[in-house]
């Protein structure tokens, strides 16, 4: 950045003249992370682990897979799996353990040498009353552009500490934009009624949602570090323009259990009920 603002700096000096030099910058290199994403819910699994390792920034390829590690599985009530590799790095649960509200969760990775472990917990669910579809004219104050929104209807329970992320499903995709997504905490919501939470800033972000068109929505109940993890990508995912802060790291829950060790993890290992409901845009 430095040599970037000397460059700009001596172009305003000379005025902008048509000679130019070419800098080669040596980007250093660091030695690449495991990366872990996965998560064990209430329904029914299998349950998915996907294991890669991160890669530099300005090569223009997808991350490598992780293969041939040992995932193991335990629950707090006893029970124990170990994950079967399905393909390359993704990495499936059996059956024995199953997602049950009030149960704490342990993934323990053997990776190249390293070992890993994350813990979680599954959380009591949020219910869902009803979802709807509304199209709204864009000189609606509380809506920024014409087109349908989806609203959420339902009750938080009382007692604060609820964490949830909404996700809305269009036409079996995941609308997946940074602005998409969307969690939430009651701490100066506890207890109330939403009466047509908007889960759409931007309907006409991506696809636009139109008339026949197919829409399901999920709630989450997550824990409170899983929250603050996807909130915290929230952020960098929309930390974007001229004047956006420097990215900063995002919080894990997989630690090397060597602390001496130089091999990190990034990612998450999850655990969160899941509630839905599912309409057709009339």
């Amino acid at each position: 950045m430095k040599i970037l603002l000397s460059l700009l700096s001596l172009a305003v000096a000379l005025g902008l003249t048509s000679c130019e030099d070419v800098v080669d910058l040596t980007v250093p290199r660091t030695e690449p992370l495991l990366v872990v994403d996965g998560a064990v819910t209430d329904q029914a699994g299998p349950y998915v682990v996907k294991l890669t390792t991160t890669a530099p920034y300005f090569e223009n390829q997808a991350t490598p897979p992780v293969t041939g590690a040992t995932l193991v599985l335990t629950s707090s009530d006893g029970q124990q799996e170990t994950l079967r590799e399905q393909s390359p790095g993704v990495y499936v649960s059996g059956g024995t353990v199953r997602g049950r509200v009030g149960s704490r969760y342990t993934l323990a990775i053997e990776a190249a040498g390293e070992h890993y472990q994350a813990e979680t917990e599954l959380r009591r669910p949020l219910p869902i009353d009803s979802i709807r579809a509304e199209y709204h004219q864009d000189n609606d104050p509380n809506f920024p552009v014409a087109g349908y929104y989806i609203l959420y209807y339902g009750q938080d329970l009382a007692g604060k500490g609820d964490y949830v992320r909404f996700k809305v499903f269009h036409n079996g995709v995941l609308r997946n934009q940074p602005a998409d997504l969307n969690v939430r905490t009651d701490e100066l919501v506890d207890g109330t009624y939403f009466n047509g939470l908007n889960l759409t800033n931007d309907p006409e972000a991506g696809v636009p949602l139109r008339k026949g068109d197919r829409v399901r929505v999920e709630v989450s109940a997550l824990t409170a570090d899983y929250y603050r993890f996807l909130n915290e990508m929230r952020i960098q995912l929309n930390n974007t323009g001229l004047f956006a802060p420097p990215p900063a790291n995002v919080r894990t829950n997989v630690r090397n259990l060597d602390a001496t060790s130089p091999k990190k993890a990034v990612g998450y290992f999850a655990a969160y009920t899941v509630r839905a409901d599912s309409l057709v845009i009339q």
